[in-house]
Order: structure tokens, then C-alpha cells, then sequence
């Protein structure tokens, strides 16, 4: 039986774009112009997935997706919008919403088939998700074994200022976790951290990078399963957030910066937790040109 989805937004022609392109992926499509025609809609159907636009007339769309999970807690939920995400990550903490969509030129539908299948399937780990070409995989079980991964992932990229940030936001995101993920070190006793210690096969953290035609990307995988998207909606939301100095509210905190930095830097990060289990953080680039847009926020936790 096909998932039904639900398409929110007060633009006709992207209701009709989305909706027919998402017809034609197996769904069964449903669209609602603003909020309160999908609540009538809710009332007399049942949905797998609502995908709405933020910005409505009347009904906002973090609004519609609170009330939707107060009525029907099993349904999936995803915002869209063409607008800077960064200005939303208040209202994603605070409603918790993990997923925002962006609207890119031309439109991304390889991109929103991708994120429609894992959010919907909870089918969520793996840079096979993303990357259709091979795969490298390397498994770090020592400190002194990151800064050769680093490099190996960042050397196989082709465009410079690319792979300089690629390289920064990949050293972030491997030392967090090896030493939070994987050890459960704190960030403010970084001289007690046993820099010598080897993880054991189960507890390594797992690299892996690739390519194709359109874009380059790496993860990293802790099996620990210890970051919340909670966790990482605060981090996000309190280094995009501004002081009354004017500075950011993270700027001197020991944890988060990694996360932030990457989001900041990395065309899609994404960032994927099997609670206990395994934390995967998910790094894209497409090559220059191809979509103009803001960057997305994806956070799957299952």
C-alpha cells in the first residue's frame, strides 16, 4: 500500500510541482493550501507524513505541525521553506521539529526523495543514501589516527575552498566522536583525556567517504548512540544565537562547536541517532553551481 502524504504551502504551482512529482515516486498525494484546510483533511484522513511550508498565511507551519502531533502523534512530520533555516532554529528547538526542507533553484528532488524515504522508512544510516558512487570505509580505533583519515577524505576532493572547510568541519566532527561519542570525555577536563587509549572494535568510530557526479560527502559513525536531537538542536540554535555583546551565546562553551561549524560550512549536514546504539553525522557538498539555496536542517533520531 502506498504512504500517503499530506503537501502544505500557499503556492498553487508548487502544490501542483511537488505533488505530481511525488505522485509519480509511489505516494498517494493529498494537498492542503494553509493550515486549517489540513486540519479538516487530518479530521477525515489518515496521513504517514505531513510536509508543510512555514511561512502561511494564518496558520504558521510550526503551528500546524504542533497541533498535528498533538492529534495524531504516529503521523511523520517536515517543514519546507524558501527561507534561511538559521532564522527558525529557535522554533525548531522549541517545537521540536528535527527536519526542514529547503527550497533550492532549480528544486532538488533527488534531495526530497531521499529524506521523504528515510524519514518516512526510519531507514536512516548509511552515506549510500546520498552518494551514488563507491564507498571508502576506515575505522578509527586511536587518537592519532584521525588527523590521516581527515586528510585522506579532504585529498580525494577536487575544488580547494571546498575541501579546505570540508577538511575543518570532518576534524570537528571525527574528534567528537571519538573523544564524546566514543570515550564520553568532557570538554572541560580535556587535560585528563587519555590520548593514547585504543577503543575497542565495537566502540571505533567508523569513517566513511565517497563521490559522484554531483556532489562529494563523508559520515561519521560513534557506536554509542549518546547525542539526542534534542541535544543538537540546542547546540545549534545557542551558537547561531546572539548575546546582548553582540557574540554568540556558544562562543565560549567546551561542547557544540563542532556541530555548528559543520552546519555552517557543509552544503547538507545531517545528523542521524539510534538512541544508545549509534550517532551518525552525514557530510555533503554538491559542486559549485548546481543548486542556489539555504541549507537544510535534517536531524533523524529513531
Amino acid at each position: 500500500m502506498a504512504e500517503r502524504i499530506l503537501l502544505v504551502d500557499d503556492e498553487v504551482d508548487f502544490l501542483d510541482v511537488v505533488g505530481e512529482f511525488l505522485e509519480d515516486e509511489g505516494y498517494e498525494m493529498t494537498t492542503a493550501e494553509n493550515g486549517r484546510q489540513a486540519l479538516a483533511i487530518l479530521e477525515r484522513q489518515t496521513f504517514d507524513l505531513l510536509l508543510s511550508d512555514i511561512n502561511m498565511p494564518g496558520m504558521k507551519g510550526f503551528e500546524l505541525l504542533r497541533e498535528a502531533a498533538a492529534r495524531y502523534p504516529a503521523m511523520r512530520r517536515a517543514l519546507i521553506t524558501a527561507y534561511d533555516v538559521r532564522d527558525y532554529l529557535y522554533m525548531a528547538k522549541n517545537y521540536d521539529i528535527g527536519n526542514i526542507i529547503t527550497k533550492t533553484t532549480p528544486f532538488n528532488f533527488d534531495e526530497i526523495r531521499v529524506l521523504l524515504r528515510t524519514i518516512l522508512t526510519g531507514d536512516i544510516f548509511g552515506l549510500g543514501h546520498y552518494i551514488k558512487g563507491t564507498i571508502h570505509t576506515k575505522t578509527i580505533r586511536q587518537a592519532g589516527e584521525i588527523e590521516d583519515a581527515v586528510t585522506t577524505i579532504a585529498e580525494s576532493m577536487e575544488e580547494d575552498e571546498h575541501k579546505r572547510k570540508f577538511r575543518q568541519a570532518l576534524g570537528e566532527i571525527v574528534v567528537n566522536a571519538f573523544f564524546y561519542g566514543a570515550r564520553d570525555e568532557r570538554g572541560d577536563q580535556k587535560d585528563k583525556w587519555e590520548f593514547g587509549a585504543e577503543l575497542s572494535p565495537r566502540e571505533a568510530v567508523i569513517v566513511s567517504w565517497g563521490s559522484d557526479a554531483e556532489k562529494t560527502g563523508a559520515s561519521v559513525t560513534d557506536q554509542k548512540g549518546r547525542l539526542t536531537k534534542k541535544e543538537v538542536l540546542y547546540w545549534l540554535e545557542r551558537n547561531t544565537t546572539k548575546g546582548s555583546d553582540g557574540l554568540s551565546l556558544g562562543l565560549l562553551d567546551e561542547h557544540g562547536k563542532g556541530l555548528y561549524i559543520a552546519r555552517e560550512t557543509i552544503d547538507r549536514f545531517i545528523v542521524n541517532v539510534e538512541k544508545g546504539k549509534r550517532t551518525e553525522a552525514v557530510m555533503i557538498n554538491y559542486k559549485r553551481g548546481l543548486y542556489d539555496g539555504h541549507r537544510p536542517l535534517w536531524i533523524h533520531e529513531i
